[in-house]
């Protein structure tokens, strides 16, 4: 199928952070190669749609945030378009039923980022070729201001960002999902991060932990701040853009796989990242730079402290201002 600059491009996205966060590189691939095309995106709930937020990518921002009649209103969206394009298949399931009829990408393959796959179906659709400097996430505008939310931090202290979330809890509830899925070998738990971030202390007094979330993990916060002094707790009080801008001021930034992580991803901060059997190389950060650190392991549960704190203090140390402005 031919593009166009006069094309009214329509791009589904999905429901999850992490994966909209994949989305980018091929919306500015669209951008770059069609600069006066319409490129409108639907992300399908208000969280997720924070990636895209302010983005020059993109003309119009649109969430489908609905749980019945996704399919009719879609299709009533989709007439106003003459391309239509969806960058995550499991996205159509939210809209079973639509009759618009989807460029979409295929299953993903093992051994290939996400990002990169996404990137080089639009190439295929647009009929041209990736370079180097099309592999990077966008988020806002892809500069970060200065963070506005951090207080009673010193210019001494080594920060270390801790995500101890999933954006699942946003649609269940913490409680109910860390009670049912805490297992899933997608999280670590809060114990061994309790761990971690008294280790990290023990190590080296000047660190400062800061954790992030969304509001529904607040209860887990309160759990990590009882067991590590002088914790800032951050959860609830940032955007997706707002995340990215705190990474700018981060030495260090832990978790496991999450959308938050791949916010962390867009940016240059040193990365320790945890991986059950989820594929690292599938979900991992993208593109891999040198100051990212993977630690996989049969099950969440099996990856020691001592082997996140040991990644730590050399990421700390081999990297001391990557964060910085």
């Amino acid at each position: 199928m031919n593009f166009t600059n006069t094309d009214k491009i329509l791009v589904l996205a999905s429901a999850s952070t992490g994966n909209n966060v994949f989305c980018t590189p091929a919306i500015r691939f669209l951008r770059k190669h069609l600069p006066d095309a319409t490129i409108d995106v639907v992300a399908l709930n208000k969280l997720s749609a924070e990636v895209f937020e302010h983005n020059p990518d993109i003309n119009h921002l649109i969430v489908l945030n609905r749980f019945f009649g996704n399919a009719r209103a879609m299709d009533k969206l989709a007439k106003k378009y003459n391309q239509h394009i969806c960058l995550n298949i499991n996205a159509l399931k939210k809209i079973k039923g639509s009759a618009t009829k989807f460029l979409t990408i295929p299953e993903y393959i093992a051994g290939v980022a996400r990002g990169e796959q996404q990137l080089q179906f639009v190439a295929k659709l647009l009929g041209k070729t990736v370079v180097d400097s099309d592999r990077q996430y966008v988020i806002g505008n892809g500069v970060a201001a200065k963070f506005s939310g951090l207080k009673g931090v010193s210019t001494d202290d080594i920060l270390v960002n801790i995500h101890l979330g999933c954006g699942t809890t946003s649609l269940h509830g913490w409680k109910f999902f860390y009670k049912n899925r805490a297992n899933n070998n997608r999280l670590w738990s809060v114990d061994q991060y309790i761990a971690l971030g008294q280790a990290l202390i023990n190590a080296n007094p000047k660190i400062r932990v800061i954790v992030t979330g969304t509001a529904n993990e607040a209860f887990l916060a309160k759990q990590f701040q009882k067991g590590v002094p002088n914790t800032v707790n951050l959860v609830g009080k940032t955007s997706a853009k707002e995340v990215f801008d705190l990474m700018h001021e981060m030495r260090l930034f832990i978790a496991h796989d999450c959308g938050v992580f791949h916010l962390a991803a867009a940016s240059n901060v040193p990365i320790v990242g945890l991986y059950g059997p989820t594929d690292p190389i599938l979900a991992g950060p993208y593109p891999v730079r040198p100051q990212h650190h993977i630690i996989k392991a049969a099950s969440m549960s099996a990856i020691p402290t001592e082997e996140v704190l040991a990644a730590a203090l050399n990421l700390l140390e081999k990297f001391p201002r990557m964060a910085s402005h």
